[in-house]
């Protein structure tokens, strides 16, 4: 057995699903450490969570079935994490709503860095142009589009709610990548309210 390796012990019947996330927990560690999707491989994976490489294949086709799993359920947590945000925030109005969108993004970003990497920060195998739509980043995209259109009443006659959305969101990433690429301690007000300004910016278009 080589150096290091950890047996993890065996599931009891019936626990098949807590190796399942296991084994997706331990690939979006791996990806977040790496920063390249090709550097990705089920035997480092395996290694990872203490299990025989074969073992993978029983709850993934291949690498590129779990390398999308592990995607797909961080873009839902983001969406998840928005719409909360949004709901709560809109019992003050729609706007109010949409400040509480922008406001959560910039905190969920600067508190799970690793796991925000992973959803933008990663190299990725390129994948043919005609699977771009049924990429999960456009779940996060449909939420900032509705959360925009639900403010329309204060934007009658200007641009459209879907391109609003991208500026706004595509704006924050550039702000919280900055934030984290930097060497300091992010000035978490300051960050607040260059969210603020930027959502300003965004809504008069």
């Amino acid at each position: 057995m080589a150096e290091g390796f950890k047996r993890r012990t065996p599931s009891r019947w019936g626990e098949g699903a807590a190796l399942r996330d296991e084994i997706l927990a331990a690939a979006a560690r791996l990806l977040a450490r790496s920063g390249r999707e090709g550097d990705l491989s089920l035997r480092a994976v395996a290694r990872e969570v203490g299990i025989s490489a074969p073992s993978i294949y029983l709850h993934f086709k291949d690498r590129a079935e779990l390398v999308a799993t592990v995607t797909q359920r961080a873009y839902e947590w983001l969406v998840a994490e928005l719409c909360e945000a949004r709901e709560r925030g809109s019992a003050d109005g729609p706007r109010a709503g949409l400040r509480a969108m922008v406001q959560r993004y910039c905190r969920l970003a600067l508190d799970n860095p690793r796991f925000y990497r992973l959803m933008f920060g990663i190299e990725r195998i390129e994948v043919p142009r005609e699977e771009r739509a049924a990429h999960p980043v456009w779940l996060v995209s449909e939420v900032w589009a509705e959360a925009v259109a639900a403010c329309r009443e204060e934007r009658t006659g200007r641009a459209d709610d879907a391109r609003v959305a991208r500026l706004l969101w595509f704006s924050l990433h550039g702000v919280v990548a900055m934030a984290m690429s930097t060497p300091f301690e992010t000035d978490r007000r300051a960050l607040e309210e260059m969210a603020d300004e930027l959502l300003e910016v965004a809504m008069t278009r």
